[in-house]
């Protein structure tokens, strides 16, 4: 199973969008794709139309992990959305989590020996992580359980601001903790047609040329749309349909180049 993180410490840029479409796109091509939410806010569980429940969510299995108690029950970990998307919700107490991790051995690693302990690694493909916009210690914990990063970023001003420190907290990653996380990428998202938005787009292949994707997403309400109807934008009659679907494949071509 592969991992990939899609992260940026900014907050706004599309991440939960990507991820849930992003599986929906690989599941298209025959691949066996899991959703997971790491943001304390839950977007990711509410756009595929979670409803909290007394099942237990990732949550409480970092923290039974950080504090050497018995794991919960796994067998209603993960969850099963209407649209066909299978995901692994958090809640908000993942944002005490820093308290937790500040007092535990290895903190950078409670989420990739947690994972190790309740995903087989047969059951999925690809796990995706939404991550939450920080460069705290959640978002340290998603690197170092990852294989490969996917960075959105919003093609607006300011918005590539902090693509160095970014960079350079994935390249300490590497270094230290997890040798085989990589960078798989530099996705423009709600690009528009203006004169920001190009300047944006240029900067990010002229200063990032063997990172930023080759295709972008477009600004449109139909994002917005399909979070509310709590369905994926892949299948539907939307321009972000097909744009996703060029983003999966060119995830997919990337993929297969380093593997």
């Amino acid at each position: 199973m592969k991992v990939i993180a899609i992260a940026n410490q900014k907050g706004g840029v599309g991440k939960t969008t990507t991820a849930v479409n992003l599986a929906s796109g690989l599941q298209s091509k025959g691949a066996r794709a899991l959703c997971m939410d790491f943001d304390p806010q839950c977007n990711l569980a509410k756009y595929l139309g979670h409803v909290p429940d007394e099942a237990p969510t990732i949550t409480e299995f970092i923290f039974a992990s950080a504090t050497y108690q018995d794991m919960p029950d796994t067998s209603r970990l993960i969850r099963h959305s209407e649209s066909g998307i299978d995901y692994i919700p958090c809640n908000i107490a993942l944002a005490k989590v820093d308290m937790v991790l500040a007092q535990a051995m290895f903190r950078e690693r409670v989420l990739s020996d947690t994972l190790e302990r309740i995903l087989p690694e047969d059951l999925y493909d690809y796990l995706i992580i939404d991550c939450n916009p920080s460069m705290g210690i959640l978002l340290i914990n998603a690197l170092s359980a990852s294989d490969q990063v996917l960075i959105p970023v919003q093609t607006e001003d300011f918005a590539a601001d902090g693509m160095e420190d970014m960079l350079e907290l994935i390249q300490i990653i590497k270094r230290q903790i997890n040798p085989r996380l990589e960078v798989l990428g530099v996705l423009p998202t709600m690009a528009a047609s203006n004169q920001v938005s190009r300047s944006v787009l240029e900067h990010l292949h002229t200063n990032y040329p063997g990172l930023t994707f080759p295709c972008e997403i477009k600004r449109c309400v139909d994002a917005a749309k399909s979070c509310r109807q709590h369905k994926p934008l892949i299948g539907s009659k939307s321009k972000l349909s097909e744009q996703y679907l060029a983003v999966t494949e060119e995830v997919l071509r990337r993929m297969e180049a380093v593997m």
